[in-house]
Formats: C-alpha cells, structure tokens, sequence
C-alpha cells in the first residue's frame, strides 16, 4: 500500500489504510512547511462529489485543507491547526486539475476494494 500520486511539483497523495494523506511542501526553500492532510474515505467521497459540481466549495472537517473552484480551476488552501497561524495555497488548472480530480476519485473509490 505504498501507492503515491503526483499532482503537482510538491503537491501528492499518499495512500494509507484509512483513506490518504494530501502532502503540499510550500516552496523548494530550506525554510518550507509541509503541510500533511490526512484524509479518511469518507473525507475523500464528500471531496470527490463536490469535485463533480459545477461550483466546489468543500471543507475538511479539522480546517486544515479547503477546495474551491470550478471545472477550469481549483484552489487549495493549506492551514495549520495547532501553534502559529501558517497558511498557503495552490490553484490548479490543465493537466494538475485533471490529475487531482482523477486522483481523489481513484483514493476514494477503493473503499470499496478494500
């Protein structure tokens, strides 16, 4: 189960047994923050169908990752949730958003294999 997803440069999946981690490394800089999302199926469904409508606005529930955006661009917004107030975000579009959507689809449909 050591199945990894590149999305984007820093931006990847990692499969884990209850669902996947969103890992998001801010910048190439010694002093970068890596941001680790983990997300359970049921997390990774909600996610996908949002994905699906024309408008996405979607919130995991700690606060720590939100999607928005629509069939031609997403922004994803990292946040700490413990210390400091950390924030970054990423906007994908083109092959990035075609590879996030068919990644959080392809996480969240092997619940059903497992």
């Amino acid at each position: 189960m050591n199945t990894t997803i590149t999305i984007a440069p820093r931006l990847w999946f990692e499969e884990t047994l209850l669902g996947a981690t969103l890992n998001y490394q801010s910048s190439d800089d010694s002093d970068a923050v890596l941001f680790r999302v983990g997300m359970s199926f049921q997390s990774l469904l909600d996610c996908d169908k949002c994905l699906s409508k024309p408008a996405c606005l979607w919130t995991i529930r700690d606060g720590s990752l939100s999607v928005y955006g629509d069939f031609e661009e997403l922004t994803l917004t990292f946040c700490s949730v413990e210390g400091t107030l950390i924030q970054t975000g990423v906007s994908l579009y083109g092959e990035e958003l075609k590879a996030f959507k068919y990644a959080m689809n392809a996480l969240a449909c092997r619940r059903w294999s497992v």
